[in-house]
Formats: C-alpha cells, structure tokens, sequence
C-alpha cells in the first residue's frame, strides 16, 4: 500500500515538474492627448485557414468558401453573405495578438488550460478549443426572407465584457516531440516563427498537433501606460499599471530614418519618464536585409531579461519584425507587470507548472502632433487627390479607423 501511494506522489511530481512559457502583444493607437482610440479590429497578418475563431470574427484568415464556415458553425448569418467573413463590431480599443503558450517537460501528462479575458473575447485559437465563452447571437427571424439586420449582430465592446477559452490536450514527451509533424501545407511564415526547438508538442484528442497554443482577442480596456507627446515633440510616458514595468523600448521609423531609446531598467509604479528627440539613438537600416541589427539585439536582450528563453524572445521579434520595426510610426514597447497581466488574462492550469513566465507586451502606437495637424489637412484639403488619399487612409490602411477618430475629434475642436 505504502509502496502505491509513494508511485502516485511520484507520478504526480512528475507531471508537474514543467515549466510554462507564453508571450503576446496588447496592441493600442493614442493621440498625442493620450486617449485610446478605437477601431482596432482590423487584422495585422492573416492566420491560415486551418485555425478557429467565433462565427463572423474569421476576421483576416485566408478565405475559407461559405460552406466551410457553415460546416464548422452550423448557420451562415447575413455578415458572411453580404460583407464577408466579419462580424460587426464597435468599441475595440485593444488588440490582442499572437499569445502562444510553450511547455517545457522532461515527460509527457495530460494538461488543462482555462485563460479568461476581462475585458474583451478571445476570437481566434488553435489547436481547437474544448471549451470557452460563447457570443451572443440574435434570435431568428420570423420570416427566413428577411434575415436580421446587421446591427442586430453587432459587437460592443465599450460595455464590460469578460471571454474565456479552455483546452485540453497531451503534452508530448521531448522523443515523441521530435518525432511529431508540425507541417500544415497552409500555414503561413507568422504561423512557423513563433515554433522552437526547446518546446514540447502538445496534441489534443482531435489529433491537432502544435508547438504551442496560440490566441488571439479583441476588446476594449487601458492596459496601464499612457502616453502624450508634447507640442515640442517630446514623449511623456506615465506608468499606470499598478505595478513596476520592467522593461520599455521606444521606437521610431520615418522614411529611411530609425531611432530608438532602450529603457532597460523600465519604469516603476506610478514613475514618468519624458524622451526628447535628442534622446534616441539613430541609424539607417541595412535595406539588403531591412534592419537595424541594434534594435533586434536590444530588443531580444529586454524580452530575455524578462524570463523568456532567448530562442522564445527571438521568436517573438522575427514573428512581428515587419509589424515593429519596418513600418513607420512611433510606438513604444513595455513589458506589463506580472499581476497587470494576471487581472487581464487570467490562467488556471492541471497540473499547476513548478514556474511560469508570462511575457505580455504592450504595443503602444503613438500619434505625434505634427502627423494630426498633417491628417487634419488633408481631410479637409480642396485638392481632391489629397482627400482621396486620405479617405485610402482611413479605409485601408489597419489602424485608419482609430486615426479618422483622432482627426474627426481634432477638427470637431477647431470648430468651436
């Protein structure tokens, strides 16, 4: 009997001798005010179709034909027919991309995952889930030939709102995570980056074999940092998040001009930071590989500090390096605090892992000044190809929605 018992203990020391690794990116746009604006439900990079995601919320894959979608969800609502693979939304203030979970073990176990989302839904996953939130949708019509009107199926992300996702799945041993097929014919290269060596596979019942758990969200909160930009263009950063920020990176590519401010000790709980223009460091990227070498290597270094394996942190980088750094814009980078994280992505996993890293990273884009005062004319410009080129703006590009909101409160100020 001692003998049994002493195996169980073993067996269960055993299952939970692991260690769980995850980094992701909470996206915003703020004005040189600082107020989050909203419309950021637009997609960075598309996910291959073999991912899922709440009916209407498909948002960015590669197209799957309407029957697909009704096979995988039973009903093809008025949004798929009339204004493909989107469900209307409002209110989205923050985006949340590409949180992927490693799990490092010397064994193989079963495994739980729950992680909840206060303050927006958890829209696109893979493997698939087992369990989770589900969106409300509205009742049938009377009449099959009058379908409810888009509104009805609207999204409102400015009232509270709380997801969920839950997964359960084996964690393979190192031997049969070699041996594992990862390949997916459609799978795209922001699907391939985030893969290490170092990872365990992780298989769910349905025979879906992955790297890592992947997630993605929309919804509407303040994940603590706000950001200003003063008239004289200086950068003021004040730490909101109720706790120490342990690491910042401040970036900012215009035309073939990169500079950027490592923050390595980040900023503490309640502490402001101000980064005149004098305070960057500056360099041309190399444009036969389209990089700043510096910029990569700090940035790894900060993720690195921070808990992630430096093969998790380059993964990171490379997966959203076109997204970072080769776009032009400001955007500060900032590490949340561990307790900031918990409260907004709760997680429960059996068995409980002996450490884990959660590396969440905030994504903060800001507007300066000068790029307003520039939008604001163009918007209102008599040449017609100016205000065309706005319009391409506002419509086209993934955060034209946030930035006519910026404009459209700039212009409804000059006319008072």
């Amino acid at each position: 009997m001692k003998t049994i018992s002493a195996l169980l203990l073993l067996s269960a020391s055993a299952a939970s001798a692991y260690t769980l690794h995850e980094w992701g990116t909470f996206t915003t746009v703020a004005g040189s005010d600082g107020v989050l604006l909203a419309g950021l439900e637009r997609e960075e990079a598309s996910l291959p179709m073999f991912s899922y995601s709440h009916l209407g919320l498909e948002n960015g894959n590669i197209p799957r034909g309407i029957e697909e979608v009704t096979r995988r969800h039973g009903d093809t609502p008025i949004f798929v027919r009339m204004k493909g693979l989107n469900r209307p939304v409002r209110g989205v203030t923050v985006k949340m991309e590409t949180p992927v979970i490693y799990f490092h073990s010397e064994e193989a176990f079963d495994v739980s995952v729950k992680v909840g989302f206060n303050g927006g839904t958890i829209s696109q996953w893979y493997p698939d889930r087992t369990g989770g939130e589900t969106l409300p949708v509205p009742p049938k019509p009377v009449d099959p030939e009058k379908p409810r009107p888009m509104a009805d199926w609207n999204l409102d992300f400015s009232k509270p709102w709380k997801g969920s996702i839950e997964w359960q799945g084996r964690v393979l041993s190192p031997a049969e995570s070699r041996e594992a097929i990862l390949f997916k014919p459609t799978e795209s290269f922001q699907w391939m980056r985030p893969r290490i060596p170092e990872a365990n596979v992780i298989r769910t019942a349905k025979g879906e074999t992955e790297g890592f758990l992947f997630y993605r969200g929309v919804g509407a909160f303040d994940p603590g940092l706000t950001t200003t930009v003063s008239n004289d263009d200086t950068i003021h950063l004040l730490n909101r998040t109720g706790g120490d920020i342990p690491f910042a990176f401040v970036f900012e590519k215009t035309g073939g001009t990169t500079r950027w401010k490592v923050m390595k000790d980040g900023l503490r709980a309640d502490a402001a930071a101000e980064i005149p223009t004098s305070g960057f460091s500056e360099a041309t990227p190399d444009f036969t590989v389209g990089m700043v070498e510096p910029v990569y290597r700090e940035m790894v270094a900060g993720l690195t500090a921070t808990g992630l394996l430096q093969s998790e942190a380059r993964a990171m980088v490379e997966t959203w390096w076109s997204s970072y750094f080769a776009q032009d814009g400001l955007r500060v980078f900032w590490v949340l605090p561990n307790a900031k994280t918990e409260a907004i992505l709760p997680m429960e996993v059996s068995p409980k892992p002996e450490k884990s890293v959660r590396v969440i990273v905030g994504r903060s884009e800001v507007i300066r000044p000068a790029k307003e005062r520039e939008w604001l004319a163009m918007s209102r410009d008599g040449d017609e190809n100016r205000r065309n080129a706005w319009a391409y703006l506002c419509s086209g590009d993934r955060f034209g929605a946030a930035y006519k909101q910026r404009v459209d409160a700039l212009a409804a100020t000059a006319a008072k």
